[in-house]
């Protein structure tokens, strides 16, 4: 495997938080960067350890919820952006995407989306022509085909939404990708768009299952899948990285990223990416987090190698839950 460089600069970031619940006072930090070992700093710690409730996102910030005064914000790198109060709080079990970055002068739409139900909360930030407000809603992006006798939820929810040039996306069954547009007349707008090679699971004995992610890599959309080995999710069989091409409308696998290292899975899962030499990292490379195994695997595009990391070793106690926290790039 190629090796990383040494960071520009010494920072934490980006790293896996292990999160504990309430099984301990004080999470850890994983630096992914060296290996080591750090205690949360203060902010962090306070959003796992008190009362206020918290979603992370690929732009790092943090959105909190606060149940004593109602006030929500927008939260990295000892930033804050006020955001309008809140009487009742989305679920914990939710995706929260950004638009854009929060500071950018177009404003910013604020998305939470269920991972279980099909609710989801917006609101606008920094828009002086769209209301600010808190809102929730359901919405209907289909059913799922179920048998006679499944008594579960029937409609089918946005998965693992992405956003790219002020829209969301998410995946749909087949060759198609789910599209949300706020207009500023009608509200929340959704669409389908045709994307040939979305559908990119295997069939056979050596590649049956992938677990996908969407992100916006400098300024692309693109998905990645971890492409497992027949039902043994803890054996990564290959790593696919596929820009989606919307004049052919079609996924394109692609040879690598560059100077870049994309950032995916944990329990929170989502996708986002660090220019690699900058903090450190192997270029050219995903750091996926597995549930399964409960470890770290860096897989070189390049080279086509991997290597299996175990952030829990050396800390008291395994963590069940994990998540990432990406520095600012942009």
């Amino acid at each position: 495997m190629a090796m990383s460089q040494p960071p520009a600069a010494s920072s934490s970031l980006p790293c896996l938080v292990l999160d504990y619940g309430d099984e301990q006072r004080t999470s850890t930090m994983y630096s992914v960067t060296d290996g080591a070992h750090r205690p949360c700093d203060d902010a962090v710690d306070e959003l796992l350890r008190g009362k206020k409730r918290s979603w992370v996102t690929s732009h790092g910030w943090v959105l909190v919820w606060d149940p004593a005064t109602l006030t929500s914000y927008l939260t990295r790198e000892k930033n804050k952006i006020e955001l309008p109060s809140l009487a009742k709080p989305p679920v914990k079990a939710a995706d929260c995407v950004l638009s854009s970055e929060p500071t950018d002068a177009g404003g910013c739409t604020v998305l939470l989306a269920a991972k279980s139900s099909n609710v989801m909360w917006y609101c606008r930030v920094g828009d002086p022509a769209a209301p600010w407000s808190w809102v929730r809603q359901e919405y209907d992006v289909g059913n799922i085909h179920a048998p006679a006798d499944y008594v579960g939820p029937t409609k089918r929810v946005m998965y693992r939404p992405a956003s790219w040039r002020g829209k969301f996306y998410y995946q749909r069954p087949g060759d198609e990708i789910g599209v949300l547009e706020f207009s500023p007349a009608a509200g929340p707008v959704f669409s389908v768009l045709p994307m040939k090679g979305v559908k990119l699971v295997p069939v056979g004995d050596c590649m049956a299952a992938a677990s996908p992610y969407l992100l916006d890599l400098d300024g692309e959309l693109y998905m990645v899948y971890i492409f497992f080995r027949n039902i043994d999710f803890n054996t990564v069989k290959d790593v696919g990285v596929y820009r989606l091409d919307f004049e052919r409308k079609e996924a394109v696998r692609v040879d690598g990223v560059g100077d870049h290292a994309i950032l995916v899975g944990s329990s929170r899962a989502f996708a986002g990416w660090c220019p690699a030499t900058t903090f450190g990292l192997v270029p050219n490379s995903v750091y996926w987090m597995s549930t399964y195994d409960g470890c770290l695997h860096v897989y070189d595009l390049e080279h086509k190698t991997e290597e299996v990391r175990e952030p829990c070793v050396g800390v008291a106690k395994p963590s069940p839950t994990s998540f990432w926290m990406i520095p600012a790039h942009t």
